[in-house]
């Protein structure tokens, strides 16, 4: 013979629903302490992801509303692709922004070293000073006494790389390469 449970009545099951709710904000929380990140906003897509792994509907529902909460009162938040961050940098290779890079430091991914295009247009400034153009719009100019090599007229592949203290060396087809900084 079954033995049948009684249902709750109404009263009980709202008190079943908030503590198992309250318990799973506390483990939620715990869990992100665990993994080092705070509820605080430093990983709250991870937060919301981390929801994805409970079983339990109404578990699942409170971890997902605990992690919608969290993401409201961080303010804005943007998500950013890793294909956007990687244009950015080689939008912006060159330029001293470091400390305006939000994807700088810790946990950001990896500062571009160097990047390929090609020389689109060349002027000689006199003094051996060169204006260069590439193909993705920056213009780089050429600072150190090293003679040039290619015509201004033609189109070459360029190679520019990070060099020493935060200086620039470019490199246009096979001729020596020299120091530039971007403009």
């Amino acid at each position: 013979m079954k033995k049948i449970m009684p249902r709750p009545d109404g009263r009980h099951a709202k008190k079943i629903a908030v503590l198992s709710v309250a318990s799973v904000i506390f483990a939620s929380n715990q869990a992100l302490a665990q993994q080092g990140l705070s509820s605080s906003g430093n990983d709250l897509v991870g937060a919301v992801t981390q929801c994805t792994t409970i079983a339990a509907d109404a578990a699942r529902l409170a971890c997902f509303d605990a992690a919608a909460a969290r993401l409201a009162a961080a303010g804005e938040v943007a998500i950013v692709s890793r294909q956007d961050v990687e244009q950015n940098q080689r939008r912006l290779f060159g330029f001293n922004v470091t400390g305006l890079n939000p994807f700088s430091g810790s946990g950001g991914s990896e500062e571009l070293q160097s990047i390929s295009a090609t020389m689109t247009s060349a002027r000689n400034l006199g003094r051996g000073e060169w204006s260069i153009t590439l193909d993705d719009g920056s213009v780089w100019r050429k600072t150190d006494g090293v003679d040039v090599l290619f015509s201004a007229n033609r189109q070459y592949p360029v190679t520019v790389r990070r060099a020493a203290l935060g200086s620039y060396m470019m490199k246009v087809a096979n001729d020596p390469p020299f120091r530039v900084r971007r403009e």
